[in-house]
């Protein structure tokens, strides 16, 4: 099956949580907002200075400012000035009423308690406005949009520390076969490191979503059965390793004994063909290769749209090279961008085993399955590894 007729199939089965859940925003960063966040306070709150320096009148400048008071951050009297008076200010603290410009500290040549105004002062210079940056009642931020860094600060900002967010899909991930072992076990020359869960784990971290690692499933029917009876209470289980058909398909033969309806049982991608999805009652299990590259490329280009539409950042550029492809299927080609043009890594070739060659690569390109080539100088749009 092709990738988009699967991600079509797959998103006719599967629907996102429409329900929400108060969290702090210590926990939200990544997620997405259930609700319009309007903004409670004027930011600033009252009219402030922009750096250190001395408060003063602009029109006043020709003759030297006598300094009568000192203003600090966090100061709740205003102070006023007169006739060629000024406040030595600090950044943040309330300008005095009559000031309307701020003559920074290093500007200035101070005499005793006169000041002299530099040449180059510009009125308003310094002033910040009561509610210049953002007044109450304004939309700050739009249900749908994704918490960011920037919004955590905003929202705290805002004296908000609970937001209502939209509800995650809950997702189990399982490694199968017998050769593997955790990383934090010793692996013999016959053993392999489980890759593959944590490199799961963290394409689905990138966009936000939780995650709960549940183990290795050995290749034996009872035990493959046994591991899908326990998840039960999750919306979608992603599981590495069984995914090719040997003498005995115990993920099929499983799943179809638990009432598991196949989606599709191959896609026909490079790196990523023996991919398989199941579904029952509206939750999903995906059987991924267990080649680590495969297995990367069929979990970023099916389960993480299905989970965040917006998950990928794309990039057009130009191809660098003349690169042959194997036309019928989409091809993966990994690589870089050098001097506003894509170089694929290895000048694209690879084993679908290698993390190595991922490794050395920011970008993905996916050809089209009647391409066989991509000529040098085309125009080409790109996916950023996560």
């Amino acid at each position: 099956m092709l990738l988009n007729d699967a991600l079509d199939a797959l998103k006719s089965k599967f629907k996102l949580k429409i329900d929400s859940e108060i969290l702090p925003i210590s926990m939200a960063l990544g997620r997405i907002l259930a609700n319009d966040v309007v903004a409670v306070k004027n930011l600033p709150c009252f009219d402030n200075s922009a750096l250190d320096g001395f408060a003063v009148k602009f029109d006043e400048k020709d003759k030297p400012y006598k300094i009568i008071a000192s203003a600090f951050a966090g100061d709740k009297e205003q102070l006023a000035i007169g006739k060629n008076e000024c406040v030595k200010i600090m950044t943040g603290a309330k300008m005095p009423k009559g000031a309307d410009t701020v003559m920074r500290f290093e500007d200035c040549v101070v005499e005793g308690e006169f000041v002299k105004a530099p040449a180059k002062l510009k009125k308003g210079e310094a002033y910040r406005f009561k509610g210049e940056e953002t007044k109450v009642g304004e939309i700050l931020l739009k249900s749908g949009e994704i918490l960011n860094t920037r919004s955590v600060m905003m929202l705290a900002a805002q004296g908000i520390s609970f937001i209502d967010v939209k509800k995650q899909s809950s997702v189990g991930i399982y490694s199968s076969g017998n050769e593997i072992i955790e990383p934090w076990q010793r692996a013999s020359e016959d053993e392999i490191y489980n890759a593959n869960a944590l490199g799961i784990t963290a394409l689905l971290s990138s966009i936000g979503q939780k995650s709960s690692y549940l183990g290795i499933i050995k290749d034996e029917l009872s035990a493959v059965k046994q591991a899908f009876l326990n998840t039960t209470n999750y919306d979608i289980i992603v599981c590495s390793g069984g995914a090719s058909a040997g003498e005995a398909d115990f993920m099929k033969i499983a799943l179809s004994e638990l009432g598991y309806n196949e989606i599709f049982s191959h896609l026909d991608i490079r790196p990523g063909r023996p991919c398989k999805a199941y579904e029952k009652d509206g939750k999903l299990v995906f059987v991924l290769p267990g080649n680590p590259m495969a297995a990367y490329v069929c979990m970023m280009m099916l389960v993480l749209p299905l989970l965040r539409e917006d998950c990928f950042v794309m990039q057009n550029t130009t191809n660098a090279q003349n690169l042959k492809v194997k036309s019928g299927r989409i091809n993966a080609i990994f690589g870089n961008i050098e001097n506003d043009k894509f170089i694929a890594t290895n000048g694209g070739k690879y084993g679908s085993g290698m993390i190595d060659h991922i490794l050395k690569s920011t970008f993905m390109f996916l050809t089209s399955p009647d391409q066989s080539e991509i000529l040098q100088n085309s125009e080409i749009s790109l996916i950023k590894l996560p």
